[in-house]
């Protein structure tokens, strides 16, 4: 069976997308029955056993018709039977399994008449199958999208544990000291905004403002390049924040010392952050919205992310000593239900079952038509 994978996402970001596939790509490159071929838009990584094709770079707000057209080509040239995208594009008549991330824009009513997010409902209405990170983006895709109800199942993010694990004393003491981190710290792993503010890591920010007796850091890591003013503004003197670029390795240790990740999201398709430092044996401040329960379960301390003094108890609470080491406990536990391996697996099924039905009358059908729709597209698309 030879996969052809779209690395568009790793041309548009290096978040936490890519980090699925950079876990899942060079496990389905050990099947035996599975050949695949990367498309190259730009900074994808090598993997092993994983042929990279240089391809045009993606514009997202422009002849998007004709760039399915290309995709199918080259999936024809390369005697293509199945195709995956790292985000949401599609070719036009090759079966396509789709990795469903998060149903955010329809949870939290976005303006989907761009181009992007069109492009995106073409995506889901085009695959065959669907691989969904949570049980609750699974649901909320079958409700907004009830023909994907029987075509698709949920396979879980996992979390490398070779790397996210507690880290020892000596290491997280070399890292707060190139680091320079004097203070207790929270971590805020991610975007902390995007659109609508449903990240809400302003919320944190917010109860910080009256936390005047507990000199602490917010370690920001990743995400927008600079944290916002009107988040800073109206912090005690001893409440500072700064935001940070890290490896893996470094991050690991970030878990392994702080006081505590906070994740006080209004929606999450998953949530990796909160496994990621589970793993790390750092306690966990964050919601039930979205996947968040479901993945963190019981080893978490849940807020409704909307409530500062609520936030406010929870930070204090983790540093009881009682309270934090059973809050460690239950997240390392929790941690270890989570495998890349597990996901993997469960993608390769569904690559199976798009690669046997691809010629039966249904899908030539559905294929001829879709073709057609998708050449007068391309034929009268204009950028945007």
């Amino acid at each position: 069976m030879k996969l052809v994978v779209d690395g568009v996402f790793f041309q548009l970001a290096n978040t936490g997308i890519a980090r699925v596939w950079s876990s899942v790509l060079p496990r389905l490159a050990h099947y035996q029955d599975v050949e695949i071929v990367l498309l190259d838009r730009g900074n994808c990584p090598s993997f092993d056993r994983v042929e990279r094709v240089d391809f045009p770079s993606y514009t997202m707000n422009a002849y998007t018709a004709a760039d399915s057209l290309l995709i199918e080509k080259y999936c024809g040239d390369l005697n293509a039977d199945v195709f995956s995208s790292t985000y949401y594009t599609t070719p036009v008549s090759t079966p396509s399994v789709l990795i469903v991330y998060d149903m955010i824009p329809e949870v939290m009513g976005f303006n989907t008449a761009g181009r992007t997010w069109q492009e995106r409902q073409l995506a889901i209405s085009f695959a065959s199958y669907y691989a969904c990170i949570s049980e609750n983006t699974r649901s909320d895709l079958s409700r907004h999208y009830p023909a994907t109800t029987k075509r698709s199942s949920v396979t879980h993010c996992g979390v490398e544990h070779r790397i996210f694990r507690p880290q020892d004393r000596s290491r997280v003491d070399d890292f707060r000291k190139r680091f320079g981190l004097s203070k207790p710290y929270f971590l805020l792993v991610g975007s902390r905004e995007e659109d609508h503010g449903y990240k809400n890591s302003i919320h944190a920010f917010n109860a910080a403002r009256e936390m005047r007796d507990f000199a602490f850091e917010f370690l920001c890591v990743g995400g927008e390049e600079d944290i916002n003013p009107d988040t800073l503004f109206g912090l005690p003197a001893n409440v500072s924040a700064r935001r940070v670029d890290l490896t893996d390795a470094e991050l690991a240790c970030a878990y392994s010392g702080a006081e505590a990740l906070v994740f006080p999201a209004l929606y999450e398709g998953f949530g990796m952050p909160v496994v990621e430092a589970m793993a790390c044996g750092c306690p966990v401040i964050t919601t039930k919205n979205g996947s968040l329960r479901e993945v963190a379960g019981d080893a978490a301390l849940f807020i409704s992310g909307r409530d500062e003094s609520e936030m406010r108890n929870a930070m204090m609470s983790v540093r009881e000593v009682a309270h934090r080491a059973q809050l460690i406990e239950k997240g390392l536990q929790r941690a270890s239900l989570y495998d890349w391996d597990a996901m993997t697996q469960g993608f390769h099924g569904l690559l199976k079952s798009a690669h046997e039905e691809r010629e039966t009358a249904a899908m030539r059908s559905f294929f001829d038509h879709w073709k057609r729709l998708r050449y007068i597209q391309a034929e009268v698309d204009v950028a945007t």
